[in-house]
């Protein structure tokens, strides 16, 4: 009995690890991610009226992603891990995105001077 409960007092401690342990190795700064985000959606919009949806459009989707992350100095490994960490905390995503949406509004009232 007291193995048995030694095993799930272990198995409950691995399982209870800190999410905020788990960062990726290159993780992108949020104020980097804002900046690349909205990177991103303005390219889809491009993409998405030219063809009507990104999937017909495949090869220029990846061309101007691949610009992008050529832009930021970053690799497409390193913005899905950060994606990936970042979409596994809720808050942090939340707080990006509403500053991404910020950014996209500033972009526009720049282009409509």
């Amino acid at each position: 009995m007291k193995h048995l409960l030694f095993i799930i007092i272990l198995l409950s401690s691995i399982g209870c690890k800190h999410i905020a342990d788990d960062k990726p190795a290159g993780l992108v700064p949020q104020d980097q991610m804002i900046q690349i985000l909205a990177d991103i959606h303005i390219a889809d919009a491009v993409v998405d009226q030219k063809s009507g949806q990104q999937a017909t459009n495949l090869p220029l989707t990846n061309a101007l992603y691949t610009r992008i992350f050529q832009n930021h100095h970053i690799t497409a490994a390193q913005y899905k891990a950060s994606y990936k960490y970042y979409e596994a905390h809720p808050k942090l995503m939340d707080d990006i995105y509403t500053q991404v949406i910020t950014e996209l509004s500033k972009r526009e009232a720049i282009l409509k001077k």
